[in-house]
């Protein structure tokens, strides 16, 4: 399928994807209480879409001169650490935003992890449910997940004295922290909190929303755009709409959120 194809795809439907408002909300229910019955130990949530929330402002990236800056200090030009699909760590360019919100409190997964054989070696991730995030078996950085979709006793990758290796999650909480920041760079990943994950959220298929991205990377470089824009850009918007008219996500073999994720509690 062409970029220009894609292109055509995304005029033709650019009136009716910015009518639609994509609000999102999450109501949980205890599924397993403690045997004295005063504890839940996990929840199950549902949740309905709004944009993709990705990260919040404290989330920390690690720029060319080696020192961490939080995404709410982040600005377009800083080059950060990513790690392309050669499993290889490099520094590039914040091309912008996709979507960002400095003020007001939003839902995210506060990830857990510990790193395998580092037992004192602890840290945190927060990230939007429907964000993509790769785990640690995945070598080429084709199968990304949902954070919604991880489990305790997952493995993500990790960044460790400069080296990508194996975290364990240890347990997953859902909280509010202030504002939401969607970071965007060339190669559509980023090592956030020292985790390495995808640019993208909404559609299942990291490679996929990439390919599709150039198109809004192409719109942004010929017509500049906002960045502070909370909404997200109507090109990422019709991404899932493609998929879901075309096939495309059945054919890849991967599924498209389904809204239900599990958490070990609320923060």
């Amino acid at each position: 399928m062409s970029l220009l194809f894609l292109f055509c795809l995304l005029l033709s439907s650019f009136n009716y994807v910015r009518s639609q408002n994509y609000p999102y909300d999450s109501t949980c229910n205890c599924t397993s209480i403690s045997s004295n019955g005063n504890i839940c130990l996990q929840y199950t949530c549902l949740t309905i879409k709004r944009v993709a929330q990705c990260f919040p402002g404290r989330s920390i990236v690690i720029t060319e001169n080696g020192l961490m800056k939080s995404l709410s200090d982040l600005k377009k030009g800083d080059r950060v650490l990513v790690m392309n699909k050669d499993n290889t760590l490099m520094y590039e360019p914040i091309e912008g935003f996709i979507h960002l919100k400095r003020d007001g409190l939003f839902d995210f997964l506060l990830i857990n992890i510990k790193i395998d054989d580092h037992k004192n070696t602890t840290t945190s991730l927060f990230i939007s449910l429907n964000h993509l995030i790769f785990l640690a078996n995945d070598t080429e950085l084709k199968s990304a997940i949902f954070a919604s979709q991880l489990h305790v006793d997952d493995r993500i990758k990790y960044l460790h004295h400069n080296q990508i290796v194996a975290a364990k999650i240890e347990s997953i909480y859902l909280t509010k922290e202030e504002g939401f920041y969607a970071p965007l760079t060339p190669s559509g990943t980023i090592i956030i909190d020292n985790v390495v994950v995808s640019n993208y959220a909404t559609v299942s298929n990291h490679q996929l929303a990439h390919y599709v991205m150039n198109i809004y990377r192409w719109w942004t470089h010929l017509f500049g755009s906002n960045e502070n824009n909370e909404n997200v850009h109507w090109t990422l918007q019709l991404i899932e709409r493609i998929v879901k008219w075309y096939g495309i996500e059945k054919f890849s073999q991967t599924s498209t959120f389904d809204g239900v994720f599990q958490v070990s509690g609320f923060l």
